[in-house]
């Protein structure tokens, strides 16, 4: 069940491309709700994670956005809503 965050305002930057920009993968895509970098999930090489890790944007959500997708706070290390 998604849980209330204090480090998410509901405001979700545009993603800035449509792959991994760390690696190039096209699969189970997140992008950083703060800058719209794209990264690749954990059970790749975790691009969105050394994302949020080196810049301090805590909040993702799955792409492609709509119906289905997720948010997460690597702060509160939950889904959030």
């Amino acid at each position: 069940m998604a849980q209330r965050c204090t480090h998410f305002d509901g405001t979700v930057t545009p993603p800035r491309a449509d792959r991994c920009e760390g690696c190039g993968s096209t699969f189970n895509l997140r992008v950083c709700t703060t800058c719209g970098h794209v990264g690749c999930c954990e059970s790749q090489r975790g691009h969105n994670t050394a994302h949020a890790k080196a810049s301090g944007h805590p909040v993702i959500k799955s792409l492609p956005l709509g119906e289905g997708h997720f948010t997460w706070c690597y702060i509160c290390n939950t889904y959030v809503g």
